[in-house]
């Protein structure tokens, strides 16, 4: 008798972190790993790792008795993810992968490696949107079908990612949210919603204001009371406050939740935010994991198969 399992991986421009469920639908905390992305590397060289990934993480498993039945990708946009082709450029990240199949590209590596045996002949290979998985496995986990009805989900780093859900399921081609579910390229003042929600976008307003800290630099600034750097998190939080006032307009979200590495500095531009913000009784929820929320949206999507 086989046991079931299935391989979940979070790409990022930077890191491609790995993780595998078993067949009673548990995480298995041992299998959570980080690898390079080499995203800026040659089509083959991003391929050879992606293939490599997959066959370290099979070896991860510790049960003699396994049987590989899904693998999930969560992968950023614009991607065609029913056949599994990759349509990002211009964002210093997979550019050359531009195009390609990625779904039979990695099958076809897959095939010559000898761990191939122990992936089953039905198993399911599939791509779906980072942002979209994280905002189900977000929706799974809080339970949230229970008490809301609506929610605003994104993930804000060196971007912001967005995904409106409506009683689990995402929302993409609908008059009340923005095509595809995506607000990163919504104009916003003289550029666009992703310049000014996301990492640049506070060293934006740290290059106005006149301060030439890193984040780290400009937190231990905040922390001693430099008022610049209150000015640049209470500017950050306004912005923040307008696009999502913005976007929330017609959606009307019951709830929204922030991931992604600017989410761990809500504290510092929380007031910013909430002040501005036209309804101040909106549940804003932080997400403490957003990558084991992303796997478990990719195994909550497995299992909808």
């Amino acid at each position: 008798m086989m046991n079931n399992y299935f391989l979940t991986f979070d790409v990022g421009g930077q890191f491609i972190k790995g993780g595998a469920f078993n067949h009673r639908g548990e995480f298995i905390n041992a299998s959570f790993s980080f690898y390079p992305a080499k995203s800026r590397k040659s089509a083959e060289v991003i391929l050879d790792n992606l293939t490599n990934i997959i066959c370290n993480q099979i070896n991860r498993i510790l049960d003699k008795n396994y049987l590989i039945k899904g693998i999930g990708f969560a992968f950023p946009g614009p991607f065609d993810y029913g056949n599994g082709i990759c349509y990002v450029k211009g964002v210093d990240k997979f550019n050359s992968i531009y195009g390609l199949n990625i779904r039979t590209e990695i099958w076809e590596r897959l095939t010559k490696r000898g761990i191939f045996n122990r992936i089953s002949n039905d198993a399911i290979f599939f791509f779906q949107n980072n942002v979209s998985m994280f905002a189900i496995g977000e929706w799974e986990n809080r339970e949230l079908d229970s008490k809301v009805n609506r929610g605003l989900f994104l993930t804000v780093g060196n971007g912001v990612g967005s995904a409106f859900l409506e009683n689990g399921r995402i929302i993409t081609n609908r008059y009340d949210v923005p095509p595809n579910g995506w607000i990163y390229n919504l104009l916003f003042y003289d550029s666009i919603v992703d310049d000014y929600i996301s990492h640049r976008g506070i060293m934006r307003i740290a290059k106005e204001i006149g301060i030439a800290e890193n984040i780290d630099g400009i937190i231990e600034k905040y922390e001693l009371g430099d008022y610049r750097a209150i000015e640049l998190f209470n500017k950050f939080g306004r912005y923040f406050s307008e696009v999502l006032t913005m976007i929330n307009k017609e959606f009307k979200s019951d709830v929204i939740v922030i991931g992604g590495e600017i989410a761990k500095l809500f504290n510092y531009y929380e007031s910013g935010l909430v002040e501005n913000l036209e309804d101040k009784t909106m549940p804003i929820m932080l997400s403490k994991q957003t990558e084991l929320c992303t796997f478990k949206g990719l195994f909550e999507y497995y299992k909808r198969f």
